[in-house]
C-alpha cells in the first residue's frame, strides 16, 4: 500500500463557475434585491491520497482523469461553501420589499473538518464516505477501483473525467454537510436523524448545482415522471431541492435547510418538537408534502410554450445567465 500527500497544482478536473452566475434565482421577485456576496472563507483541510493496488487499472485512470486531486477537491469544496454555505445579502433599502420566507438567511457555520483522505480502493459498488474511529474530523472517502476501470471502458455518453469529479464532490459533501447539531449525542437529546433521502439529495444537489450532473440523470417534465416519494434521494431529491432553491424561495434555501439541521436537527423549532411538517413549514411556508405537491403542479404547468419563454430551467439552474 502506499500513502502520499496529493500534490498541489493549478488544473481541477471540476468546472470552474461562470462569474456571471453570481446572485441569480429564476424567482424574479429576488432579482435585484442582493447584494454581491462576501468572499466566504474557504477551509484548507489536509488532503491524502491512499492508492491500495498501483497496477490496478483503475488505479492508472484515476491518475490520468485527476492528475491533481488536491485542486479538484478545492474545487468541490469551494462549490460546497458556496451552494451550502454562503448566505445572500439584500441591500437594505429592499430588505421589507419581500415576506421573510422568501429571504433566506442564515449565518454559515462550516464543520471543522481537518482531514480528508481518499483511498482508492478494490470494492463492489462506487464510493462511500466515513469518519474515522478516533476522530470524526478526520473523514475517509473510499473510491471502487473497478468503478474507476468502468467509467474507463463505458459505452455511456459520460464523461469520464465529469463523472469522477462529480462522484467527488457528492462524497465530500458528506464530509461536510450537517446531519443534527453537533452536541445532540452527548447531551442525551432525541433528536430525529433526517431522511437518507435528504441526506444524499443534498450532496447530488450540490453535484447539480457544480454543473457535474451525469448523461443519465433526467429532470422530471411531468409530475408523473417524478419519483413517488419526495425522499427518494439522490438526483431525485436533488432536482426537488433545486425547485425549492430556484423556484420557490430563492437562493440560500438548502444552505439555510442545513443550517436548521445544525442548530436544532429535523424537528419543527427551537423547543425540538420531532414533527416532519413543522421543520418544513418553519423554514419554507409549508409542509414537505404541499411542497412536493406544488413542485409536481409546476411541472406540470410548464408546457411547451411557457419553457420557451422561461427558458431551459435545468440548465438555468446549473449555470444561470
Amino acid at each position: 500500500m502506499t500513502t502520499t500527500s496529493a500534490p498541489a497544482a493549478p488544473a481541477s478536473a471540476i468546472p470552474q463557475p461562470n462569474p456571471r452566475d453570481e446572485a441569480q434565482s429564476l424567482d424574479t421577485k429576488d432579482r435585484g434585491q442582493k447584494k454581491p456576496e462576501k468572499n466566504v472563507h474557504i477551509p484548507k483541510p489536509k488532503f491524502r491520497l491512499h492508492a491500495e493496488d498501483l497496477r490496478h487499472p483503475g488505479s492508472t485512470a484515476f491518475l490520468v482523469y485527476i492528475p491533481n486531486v488536491a485542486s479538484t477537491l478545492d474545487t468541490a469544496l469551494s462549490n460546497i461553501v458556496r451552494y451550502l454555505y454562503t448566505a445572500p445579502e439584500y441591500e437594505s433599502t429592499e430588505a421589507g420589499s419581500a415576506p421573510k420566507s422568501k429571504r433566506p438567511f442564515f449565518c454559515p457555520s462550516i464543520p471543522p473538518t481537518r482531514s480528508v483522505t481518499l483511498f482508492l480502493r478494490d470494492f463492489s459498488g462506487v464510493a462511500y464516505t466515513t469518519g474515522t474511529e478516533l476522530d470524526d474530523d478526520h473523514k475517509e472517502i473510499h473510491l471502487s477501483l473497478p468503478y474507476i476501470k468502468h467509467c474507463k471502458e463505458s459505452s455511456s455518453k459520460a464523461d469520464p473525467v465529469d463523472e469522477l469529479a462529480g462522484v467527488l464532490t457528492h462524497e465530500l459533501v458528506h464530509c461536510y454537510q450537517h446531519t443534527s447539531p453537533p452536541d445532540s449525542e452527548k447531551s442525551g437529546k432525541d433528536i430525529p436523524n433526517p431522511p437518507g433521502g435528504l441526506i444524499e439529495g443534498i450532496a447530488d444537489f450540490v453535484r447539480l448545482k457544480a454543473g457535474l450532473s451525469p448523461p443519465h440523470w433526467k429532470r422530471p417534465t411531468s409530475s408523473a415522471e417524478r419519483e413517488k416519494e419526495w425522499d427518494a434521494g439522490y438526483q431525485h431529491t436533488a432536482y426537488f431541492l433545486a425547485w425549492i432553491e430556484d423556484v420557490w424561495v430563492g437562493r440560500g434555501a438548502i444552505g439555510m435547510l442545513n443550517d436548521r439541521l445544525f442548530r436544532v436537527g429535523y424537528v419543527s423549532g427551537e423547543k425540538g418538537d420531532s414533527d416532519e411538517v413543522g421543520f418544513w413549514e418553519s423554514l419554507f411556508g409549508a409542509g414537505v408534502a404541499e411542497l412536493w405537491g406544488e413542485y409536481g403542479q409546476w411541472l406540470d404547468g410548464c408546457d411547451e410554450r411557457n419553457r420557451k419563454a422561461e427558458g431551459n430551467w435545468e440548465e438555468e439552474i446549473v449555470n444561470p445567465v
